[in-house]
């Protein structure tokens, strides 16, 4: 049972960024239902798991992890990795740092980072993201949309909260993505001739359909919360990682209030079909251990947009891409926005 226990904590970490969000899906369960013989405080701490985190972070016990969001199968640009969110907690000062990286960004190799773990590999991404932030990323955890769905309607639903109301008018239905919208040929002919690109989406008014979100808390099931996460013309890709957050901290909060678990092992029989991760079991005891309750950590979360460091441009294909405003793979900037964030509190 013991074991049973600290390997549902092993996959609730990768579901939840990997040792310190995720402690919500494990605390609930155990505040109801007290298990035998289970004893956190005697595990036994392995000092070699924090090695190459010391040598990175200069002797603190800093953990990062990256939370890598894609389609999957049955849905368009599958292979692309659609959210990236680097967690990076310090259990000596309580803090923890949510990073979001934009999917645009334009990364060495001549390639937007959303398509560097389809062309090699998840170790290539943490690679890339060490040298964009300037933060050791220790390990990964992977979700695909699927899975999202599944994970939020087994919790029940989530609440999610706007400050503004939210509209996207052309959110793509699946299946529809090649319907001619009872467009005779001829018109069809003159309206590719005419258009192009999102442009000429839009004359197939039938592809898609209309999401509305109201101001204030709105509790969606998982499918809801999938269009919410991916809607595209309803703002900015930064609007979208906005939106990202605001599912993350809905399931956090789900998760410190209630439970729809009964069991560890009903637990452990749902979640391990969701996520991918590259987080062992014992490091999975060994996070439990060092970092503890999350709600006794402050959060800040980081975004690179636009406004900060980043710049707007057109690869030679002429598709849209983010540059650091240092100038193309120089990104000595973004780690010294991230550094300030992250240790001087601006």
């Amino acid at each position: 049972m013991i074991l049973l226990k600290y390997r549902l904590y092993l996959i609730c970490s990768a579901v939840f960024l990997l040792g310190f969000v995720s402690t919500y899906f494990l605390l609930p369960i155990l505040t109801k239902k007290p298990q035998a013989n289970i004893n956190i405080q005697n595990a036994q701490i392995n000092n070699n798991l924090f090695e190459n985190v010391e040598t990175a972070q200069e002797d603190s016990k800093e953990f990062s992890a990256v939370l890598l969001g894609s389609g999957g199968a049955g849905h368009s640009g599958g292979g692309l990795t659609d959210s990236i969110i680097i967690v990076n907690v310090n259990p000596e000062t309580k803090r923890a740092n949510i990073i979001s990286v934009p999917r645009d960004l334009y990364v060495p190799g001549n390639r937007k980072i959303n398509a560097e773990v389809s062309a090699n590999g998840v170790e290539s991404v943490k690679s890339v993201l060490n040298g964009v932030t300037g933060i050791e990323i220790n390990k990964y955890a992977s979700i695909d949309f699927n899975s999202l769905i599944k994970l939020i309607d087994t919790l029940g639903g989530i609440e999610v909260e706007l400050n503004k109301p939210y509209n996207d008018y052309f959110y793509p239905i699946k299946g529809k993505e090649n319907e001619l919208c009872d467009m005779p040929p001829q018109k069809v002919t003159e309206v590719h001739q005419m258009y192009s690109g999102f442009e000429l989406e839009k004359q197939f008014t039938c592809r898609y359909e209309q999401i509305h979100f109201d101001v204030g808390v709105t509790k969606i099931d998982g499918e809801t919360a999938l269009k919410f996460a991916r809607s595209r013309h309803g703002d900015s890709d930064f609007g979208r990682s906005a939106r990202q957050f605001a599912i993350l901290t809905g399931i956090v909060k789900k998760l410190s209030t209630q439970s729809p678990f009964e069991t560890i092992e009903d637990a452990y029989s749902v979640v391990t079909e969701l996520v991918k991760t590259d987080l062992s079991l014992d490091e999975g005891v060994e996070l439990f251990k060092l970092y503890g309750n999350p709600t006794d950590y402050e959060i800040k979360k980081i975004q690179l947009t636009d406004q900060n460091v980043l710049i707007s441009g057109k690869s030679n294909a002429g598709e849209y891409i983010l540059l650091p405003r240092a100038g193309k793979n120089n990104f000595d900037d973004v780690k010294s926005f991230i550094n300030s964030k992250i240790y001087n509190g601006e």
